[in-house]
């Protein structure tokens, strides 16, 4: 560990100034020079994990101090390192003021800087040795799963905390939430931005959850997901309604949501005080009047490029069967329309000529898989990419599959694609496909996986015309099949892991397993990482900790 000894020392220059008198005195040299002594401070790790409200101690080890250790003072102070939540959360705490440090621990969970201090009083000097701090608790960090327990919200979290496995169940079991009914999905948005640009903040840092039921949906808190009567989605919505999304994300600060009755924005530019605004889901007639369309329950973006100044938001409209998308963000300043809601895609304005655009399809899934397509002509050299949304449409009884890279309406102003077609294929050859009810698209190979019954099946996007391969099966009925993209650096290789849940039946009936899915070619046999005692997994995510710069 680093050391830094500040020494502090005054030179006092006496002039002597007489009217009509001046006199030299020669430099004899006659200084008494003492080395100051220097304490070394040791014992102390670089990174310290401490559990929150629980006791934490440091011994510590100083050599070099004096007989009389009355002439010294101690000073453990802590800097946090996140945004404050309230007028509590002061920048800077001492926590004790002792040789060593044996106390409880009663600090907001989250990443601070931790400065021990010796000061020698007799000589004014003060030794300082400065450690990474992080207060966790057993919610910081781990696998959240969204269960539906008799039809019943219940949410549950695996956590690894000081070493130990900690199983939390029913998270929610005494919260006072309105909507406790047949839960749909949890997603967390983006809590913070980084100073690498590789992220920005998407959502209020101190509730960045958003638990969707059928009954309604609410934020939930980032520590251990408490629940406050502001965190309802009314309070977000312009005219105060208690909109029901089936799915909310985010390409970089402009989100969208879809529900029954439409699709919203919201510009977190704005910060918290962001509200959603009124439906988009309409297109223009020839006498520019509004039709308000139904769409899927579910918004394709580009979720993995942060630099994005009007991105293309894309659905599938179930009135007319056909692909529609949404010019966001600052669409309507750049080009004076600020009225546009649903524009056709169409093969002449798209890049790419993987397929052309079905009418009259049916469809059954769309996903924003992470995977990269092609650097962003915004900002070349910064390593953004743009991603492709998977769609799954049925025609006939064939499941056809379409990739579309999603870029930025800015793009079309310039003469180039705001989305490119990317991929197509006939899905007839893969075993059982239709009987599908759970897909995942890796975010970092050309493979999708989906699931029948017990079942998973892995398909390779190389071909047009692709067969399935299976992978391996489970006890019981896959509920909930997904690949997760991670937010913090050192997990990115995760973002391989595919992701299982499934239910054998029975109280407690749930089960979580974690496969690496790398290679293109080999079978996936054996699983990772394997918990139990859940209830029927509906949706899964990982919590991440808040990152310390």
């Amino acid at each position: 560990m680093k050391q830094i000894l500040y020494k502090i020392k005054s030179l006092f220059l006496l002039i002597v100034i007489a009217s009509g008198i001046s006199a030299c005195a020669d430099d004899k040299g006659n200084y008494n020079y003492h080395d100051i002594p220097e304490v070394k401070i040791e014992g102390i790790s670089n990174s310290i994990t401490a559990l929150a409200y629980q006791n934490l101690s440091i011994p510590v080890q100083l050599d070099g101090l004096q007989a009389d250790e009355n002439r010294y003072e101690y000073e453990w102070l802590v800097i946090r390192q996140f945004e404050a939540e309230d007028e509590t959360d002061t920048a800077r705490e001492v926590l004790a003021t002792t040789k060593e440090f044996n106390d409880i621990i009663s600090l907001r969970p989250g990443p601070y800087k931790l400065i021990y201090t010796v000061k020698d009083k007799q000589l004014d000097v003060f030794y300082q040795q400065q450690a990474n701090l992080s207060v966790v608790t057993t919610t910081s960090e781990g696998w959240v799963l969204l269960c539906s327990e008799n039809g019943n919200v219940r949410l549950d979290m695996i956590s690894t905390v000081l070493g130990e496995e900690v199983h939390s169940k029913d998270m929610l079991a005494d919260s006072d939430i309105p909507f406790k009914k047949r839960p749909l999905a949890l997603i967390a948005l983006s809590p913070e931005s980084k100073e690498d640009m590789s992220a920005v903040q998407q959502v209020d840092p101190t509730s960045p959850f958003y638990l969707l039921t059928e009954e309604g949906t609410t934020r939930l808190h980032k520590d251990a997901f408490e629940w406050k009567e502001e965190y309802l989605m009314k309070y977000e919505m312009g005219d105060m309604s208690d909109a029901k999304p089936t799915h909310i994300t985010s390409a970089t600060y402009f989100r969208m949501m879809v529900t029954s009755d439409g699709i919203y924005s919201s510009n977190f530019s704005y910060g918290t005080e962001a509200l959603w605004e009124s439906r988009l889901n309409y297109l223009r007639n020839d006498d520019n009047t509004k039709e308000y369309i139904q769409i899927a329950p579910y918004v394709g973006c580009n979720i993995t490029n942060p630099m994005q100044y009007a991105p293309v938001f894309m659905f599938y409209d179930l009135d007319h069967k056909q692909f529609v998308y949404h010019p966001g963000g600052m669409y309507g300043g750049l080009t004076g329309d600020q009225t546009v809601g649903c524009l056709n895609m169409s093969d002449d304005e798209a890049g790419g000529n993987a397929f052309s655009f079905p009418i009259g399809y049916n469809y059954v899934y769309m996903e924003n898989s992470g995977r990269k397509y092609s650097e962003s002509a915004m900002m070349p050299g910064f390593g953004f990419f743009n991603n492709i949304t998977f769609t799954i449409l049925e025609n006939n009884g064939i499941y056809h599959l379409y990739g579309i890279a999603l870029d930025d309406y800015y793009m079309a102003l310039m003469g180039m694609p705001a989305y490119t077609k990317t991929h197509y294929a006939n899905l007839s050859n893969c075993t059982d496909i239709t009987r599908a009810e759970h897909f995942a698209f890796s975010p970092l190979n050309d493979q999708m996986f989906y699931a029948v019954d017990g079942k998973v099946y892995r398909v390779n996007l190389d071909t047009s015309t692709p067969s399935a391969e299976f992978q391996f099966e489970v006890p019981g009925e896959i509920t909930c099949l997904k690949f997760y993209l991670y937010r913090n650096a050192e997990n990115a290789r995760r973002s391989y892991d595919l992701i299982v849940g499934s239910d054998k039946g029975g109280t407690d009936g749930g089960e979580l397993r974690v496969y690496e899915a790398v290679d293109n070619l080999a079978q996936i046999t054996d699983y990772k990482e394997y918990h139990s005692g859940f209830g029927r997994i509906v949706d899964i995510i990982y919590k991440e900790p808040i990152t310390q710069e």
